[in-house]
């Protein structure tokens, strides 16, 4: 079974003159590796925003969107936020917060996580990456290239 399938699914924004996707079927199963490329203003954000409920754009939809085998609308948001990742084009604009170490708990607050699993898995976390030396540093001391962190 496919973790993802999309049939025949159509969409436009409000008061467009054509569809932003038209008719898209598409089978992601598990462990497979999908690139999606095309020109610009061809639809492939559209189509990623489409793959979590809280992303999906306001318009008119037709056909299904499956995870799992459930309809996507079904899927609760806390299986969605566990379980179907989604990094925005400009990652830098989904920092949160100031520390290194808050920003690592930050998902699993969201998440529920009672505050010793949470410090348990971001230990976890900094020690199989190596940053643990990190945590109390700003997170705009990380570098995307050229410094030490």
């Amino acid at each position: 079974m496919a973790i993802f399938g999309f049939k025949n699914l159509t969409f436009s924004y409000p008061e467009a003159e054509k569809h932003a996707l038209q008719e898209i079927n598409l089978s992601i199963e598990q462990g497979e590796f999908i690139v999606l490329c095309g020109a610009s203003w061809c639809g492939k954000s559209t189509l990623l925003c489409h793959f979590k409920t809280v992303l999906t754009p306001h318009g008119d939809q037709e056909g299904e969107r499956l995870f799992n085998g459930v309809p996507l609308i079904a899927v609760d948001d806390r299986t969605q936020s566990s379980e179907i990742g989604y990094v925005l084009q400009s990652p830098d604009n989904q920092i949160v917060t100031d520390k290194v170490w808050h920003e690592l708990a930050f998902g699993l607050e969201s998440l529920g996580y009672d505050n010793q699993t949470i410090r348990l898995r971001v230990a976890e976390m900094a020690s199989y990456f190596g940053i643990q030396d990190w945590f109390m540093h700003n997170v705009t001391e990380l570098s995307g290239g050229g410094n030490s962190y």
